[in-house]
């Protein structure tokens, strides 16, 4: 829908004569965001990522809901760099969203997600669910990742030998739960020589899957919904995070 443009946003007041659906941009951001909870992710990886591209240990906070609270909330001893009370308020978002107590389950992904957008970095949300994604399919793939290299691209019996090689055992097998990792590995490179969109690489791998026999994207519909999200992340800018407005627009 949002790639064919059929969207009426109508503003914050629905006018007399309108009888669409109930839908408003915040509704539609918690519904559009599910698929990032089923996404695997490396935790080292996305901190490394955060503390390299977020300027403002503060805004962060703000946008993950963590309102006008001292850096002390966040870390015992004082850090004296801006980095690093970056990384302490990923933390405190990871210990939040792991702590069985808490009576609203939070997904450390979706959360993310959702503060990244308020803050307009869209780059980095692009560049970070790009990231889950690969892990994600490496991970669901496993065993069966050479017949979806040969749907992705022209790759010899040779080169997907050597991307295994690393993880062979002494024995010179690659053992089942270790897989994904030849697999991520091809993934990754295969993603850096289609280029810098991110739409593009979900595309792509999104129609390799599909092509498999018995494809998981039968039964795993999360990357579909990803590839929607990727689709309109200029379209939520404008009308979810529009800087000239926070008003929570009828759609």
């Amino acid at each position: 829908l949002f790639h064919a443009k059929n969207v009426l946003v109508v503003g914050k007041v629905k006018p007399t004569f309108f009888c669409g659906p109930d839908l408003t941009t915040t509704a539609l951001l918690e519904q559009i965001l599910k698929p990032c909870k089923f996404l695997t992710y490396i935790y080292a990886s996305v901190r490394t990522i955060l503390m390299e591209n977020i300027g403002s240990w503060r805004a962060f906070s703000d946008a993950l809901g963590y309102t006008n609270l001292p850096l002390s909330y966040f870390c015992r001893a004082d850090l004296d760099s801006e980095p690093e009370r970056v990384a302490s308020v990923l933390e405190k978002l990871k210990e939040d969203c792991n702590n069985a107590e808490n009576k609203e389950k939070k997904s450390f992904q979706k959360e993310l997600m959702t503060a990244l957008l308020k803050m307009d970095c869209q780059g980095l949300v692009a560049r970070l669910i790009q990231d889950f994604v690969l892990l994600t399919t490496a991970v669901e793939v496993a065993a069966r990742w050479r017949e979806l290299a040969e749907k992705l691209a022209k790759v010899s019996k040779q080169q997907m030998d050597a991307y295994e090689a690393p993880h062979r055992d002494k024995n010179g097998v690659v053992d089942s739960e270790a897989m994904w990792k030849p697999a991520y590995d091809f993934l990754l490179t295969w993603a850096a020589q289609i280029g810098d969109s991110y739409r593009d690489v979900i595309q792509e791998l999104h129609m390799g899957l599909d092509k498999m026999k018995s494809p998981i994207t039968k039964r795993w519909k999360h990357l579909t919904g990803t590839l929607i999200l990727v689709n309109c992340l200029d379209s939520l800018r404008a009308s979810a995070f529009s800087p000239s407005a926070q008003d929570d627009f009828a759609i």
